[in-house]
């Protein structure tokens, strides 16, 4: 069942109103059911005793001073008529409030039914002895009274359900209000529209609401890019060794030294692109633990050792111990980089150095160099993520991605800086999270 919420706040609001009709509706006829029994046995109980009270001496009150007694006693009165009937059976004789030659129906006690001066009169007839005394009240009195107790029982409850749809509309403002913008704004949105969603509302909900959707949105914008950017890298590291091979085997003699180091180059290629493909799979947090950093190094040094020697550069190392929260493969990985970036592209004669838990805290890993180093604005780039570069644009490669990554899922920083003491080179660090 599909509906909009604009209708469920219809339906609430006619519900309201519905709901507090009924009330008004059922109230009143209790109220009047009510008080109609409470008038009715007060009646009943003021004729018996008014019965009682004369037919106690019936000699000692003439016809003259009853009537005198009846009428200063029973005024008519707008809100309270009542009309009081005497009859004496034995003389025959009637005194009365009110002045008629109404004759006695019948000398029974009980409920009483009159009609006279245009009004119908209701009340109770009471027989005690020879005298038979009757109290009566205009039924339109009783209706003047209900219609009192309607007004004032509707005038709180229509005031309490305005109030209340007030506070609803307000309450429905405030959610569907910002609920219609972001709908509108999802609504004219692609699949490549992934910018945050602008959406001011004072409701906490929609803005964690809106607040939820941007960061999706961010999300899905952060895994594109960087499916954008593997592809870029796929095809821009695969050029230039490809283009090399199809190169060698189209000429006569092929170039088999040349050809084999092109191969082991695409292999190291492949394996950096599965390294970065699992990276971005992001399912290596499960696999965290502490891990101490200086064990890393210790494991490797002796192959980089011998690769820098190889290569004509020497290596220096000051190591404190350093746990750090993540993974060994992948912290293999990001040493291997670092510095396997500094002997690919730097040159014969540099000096590489490996700083852990020493130069810049406690949980920092810092590769230093003394080649060219990289222009400050093209440093700028790789530390704001957007530089790719390789070999034939005096840069990094593949590594720059995958160290970027590897930085990334352990919640960690990777800066590109000009060394400190102001000689040539570049700084590499990497802070980890305490």
């Amino acid at each position: 069942m599909r509906f909009r919420l604009s209708r469920l706040a219809l339906l609430i609001a006619t519900t309201i109103v519905a709901v507090g009709a009924m009330g008004v509706f059922a109230t009143y006829r209790e109220a009047g059911d009510e008080l109609r029994d409470i008038l009715d046995d007060d009646l009943e109980k003021q004729c018996r005793m008014l019965a009682r009270f004369l037919a106690a001496d019936p000699a000692g009150l003439e016809k003259k001073e009853l009537q005198t007694l009846l009428t200063r006693s029973f005024r008519p009165d707008d809100e309270e008529t009542l009309w009081v009937n005497v009859y004496n059976l034995e003389t025959g004789q009637l005194a009365s409030n009110q002045e008629h030659a109404l004759q006695l129906a019948g000398p029974d006690s009980g409920a009483l039914t009159l009609r006279w001066n245009g009004y119908t009169w209701e009340g109770y007839q009471r027989r005690e002895g020879g005298l038979v005394v009757q109290l009566l009240r205009r039924t339109d009195l009783y209706e003047e009274v209900q219609g009192e107790i309607l007004e004032e029982i509707t005038m709180p409850v229509i005031a309490g359900t305005g109030v209340t749809l007030l506070l609803l509309a307000t309450l429905i403002g405030f959610m569907l209000g910002p609920l219609s913008r972001l709908v509108r704004q999802l609504e004219t949105r692609n699949a490549d529209s992934l910018a945050p969603l602008n959406i001011w509302t004072p409701t906490i909900e929609v803005n964690i609401l809106v607040a939820t959707i941007n960061r999706l949105m961010s999300g899905v914008d952060s895994v594109l890019q960087r499916e954008r950017q593997f592809a870029n890298d796929v095809a821009h590291e695969l050029r230039t060794p490809l283009t090399t091979l199809k190169v060698e085997l189209a000429g006569p003699e092929p170039d088999l030294p040349a050809i084999k180091a092109e191969v082991d180059r695409l292999a190291r290629l492949v394996e950096q692109l599965l390294t970065l493909a699992r990276l971005e799979q992001g399912r290596w947090h499960a696999s965290f633990s502490e891990v101490p950093l200086h064990d890393v190094w210790a494991r490797e040094s002796g192959r980089f050792a011998g690769a820098a020697e190889q290569a004509g550069m020497t290596l220096s190392s000051d190591v404190r111990p350093t746990v750090v929260n993540g993974d060994p493969t992948l912290l293999q990985v990001l040493l291997r980089n670092l510095i396997g970036n500094v002997l690919r592209h730097c040159p014969t004669g540099t000096r590489i150095h490996v700083a852990i838990g020493t130069e810049s805290g406690p949980d920092t890993l810092v590769v230093r160099d003394s080649g060219p180093g990289i222009p400050a604005d093209q440093r700028a780039q790789m530390n704001a993520g957007f530089a790719r570069l390789d070999s034939r644009s005096e840069g990094l490669g593949l590594g720059l991605a995958i160290c970027r990554r590897i930085a990334e899922v352990h919640g960690a920083e990777l800066q590109f800086l000009a060394n400190s003491d102001g000689s040539s080179g570049l700084r590499v660090e990497v802070r980890f999270p305490p």
